[in-house]
């Protein structure tokens, strides 16, 4: 259950858990600018979401018709440019999903799960480069929607499309949509997916639907407690003024990411080509620490 955080007494309450009292974030204006944020995203009719709805999307690209034109333009961005060194610089026009290596085409998948703020992204890079492997990562195709800048914590809005514009919908089906996914698969272009990973059976339908793309999936865990995940957060929110919401993070996400991995790795584990596990709860600066993966074909082995 996600605790609201719409109120600067509710924010401080939730911070003081965490960080503890003497906070100097407790004490700065960060407290309001997450609770406005809050606000903002409470506001949203989610069932209005800019995949299903012209409710909230930008006027220059609303009707269904222009929504069709966009999404195939950052389908073929994606497609055909490399990455951009900060994904915070993507943007419609600029920035891909390829790798600043040569393309392999193996028919590798990566799966990469863990938190919000874990780290996860700089590792899924380094990850692509060295398998020369495509990112699909719907918080590309996010940063390409106009609403993402449009709103304060537009990112909820946008979640849902973003997601089908890399792998698809049920929206998508009936018009012939051409996903990321569809892309690079065509070619058996190797591919890193980044996810959360807080459900087994949500993983378990992924690489299902990876497999049918014709791909060898391997799963790596980036683990990072919640309590540290949160901060790192926080720290980001300040310095980039990108937010997801906390409690999303410390409450609904929690440990799952980690626990999932362990279920996986216990019932499921001869279903992937590879299973691993890095950790980066480590010093600002320092790379992840390896923990443990089943074959050196996993990226959790980058890092031994």
């Amino acid at each position: 259950m996600i605790r609201p955080l719409t109120d600067n007494l509710l924010v401080t309450e939730f911070l003081e858990g965490i960080l503890g009292e003497d906070s100097d974030i407790i004490k700065s204006k960060t407290v309001s600018k997450i609770s406005a944020a809050e606000l903002t995203i409470k506001g949203f009719d989610l069932d209005n979401n800019t995949l299903n709805s012209r409710k909230y999307r930008d006027p220059n690209f609303s009707t269904d018709r222009d929504r069709r034109k966009l999404r195939d333009q950052i389908v073929e961005e994606l497609s055909n440019m490399k990455r951009l060194s900060d994904d915070n610089d993507i943007v419609l026009g600029e920035g891909g999903a390829l790798p600043l290596t040569t393309v392999k085409k193996e028919s590798q998948a990566y799966i990469v799960t863990g938190l919000p703020a874990s780290g996860k992204s700089g590792i899924a890079n380094k990850i692509a480069d060295s398998f020369g492997a495509a990112l699909l990562d719907s918080d590309y195709a996010k940063r390409k929607l106009p609403e993402f800048e449009d709103f304060n914590a537009g990112a909820s809005i946008i979640h849902k499309e973003s997601g089908a514009i890399i792998f698809g919908s049920a929206t998508f089906n009936s018009t012939s949509f051409e996903t990321l996914l569809d892309k690079f698969s065509v070619d058996n272009t190797n591919i890193v997916v980044p996810k959360i990973g807080d459900s087994v059976e949500e993983l378990l339908s992924l690489k299902k639907k990876l497999n049918e793309f014709g791909y060898e999936v391997h799963l790596t865990l980036v683990s990072l407690d919640r309590k540290k995940a949160t901060e790192r957060a926080i720290k980001r929110f300040e310095s980039t003024g990108r937010y997801v919401p906390l409690s999303r993070i410390y409450d609904v996400y929690a440990n799952e990411p980690i626990l999932s991995y362990y279920r996986i790795k216990t019932f499921h584990e001869h279903e992937f080509k590879s299973v691993g596990k890095i950790s980066n709860d480590v010093e600002v600066g320092m790379p992840p620490r390896f923990i443990a993966c089943n074959n050196i074909s996993n990226p959790a082995y980058l890092y031994k």
